[in-house]
């Protein structure tokens, strides 16, 4: 008999996926090892990319997503995609630059978020204000 991690990992290695060219994803499927966890299977996104600090070639992981033990081939295709595209978020989130600095770094501690989330912007009255583009 299979292993449900084996019948999972046979489901997502019939999934192709790609995006701007890179076809190196792929999905890994484990079991937790942490007792607390009492061994739940989860699937992450693998894939080869350069670091975008440092530019050097490596291999990547995405976060884990736990799966239920009760989960459907469709709820596990629909978690395999929805983790494909947080993987690739992230990326996007890492890659865009402003000064040369990624402004929406996904590794920014949500506490130092915390520290400002009230500096928010506030449009300009081009009437009244001189210095407002446009």
């Amino acid at each position: 008999m299979e292993t449900p991690t084996k019948l999972i990992q046979d489901l997502l290695d019939r999934i192709n996926m790609s995006c701007v060219g890179n076809r190196t994803f792929s999905f890994r499927v484990a079991r937790d090892p942490l007792p607390k966890a009492k061994g739940r299977i989860f699937i992450q996104v693998q894939y080869k990319a350069p670091c975008v600090k440092t530019g050097t070639p490596g291999a990547w992981r995405g976060r884990k997503w736990y799966l239920s033990d009760h989960m459907t081939e469709d709820e596990v295709i629909k978690t395999a995609f929805a983790a494909f595209r947080a993987a690739i978020e992230h990326e996007v989130l890492e890659g865009f630059k402003v000064d040369g600095k990624a402004l929406f770094n996904p590794h920014i501690s949500y506490r130092e978020l915390l520290k400002i989330s009230t500096r928010e912007v506030k449009r300009r009255d081009p009437a009244v204000d001189k210095e407002a583009i446009g």
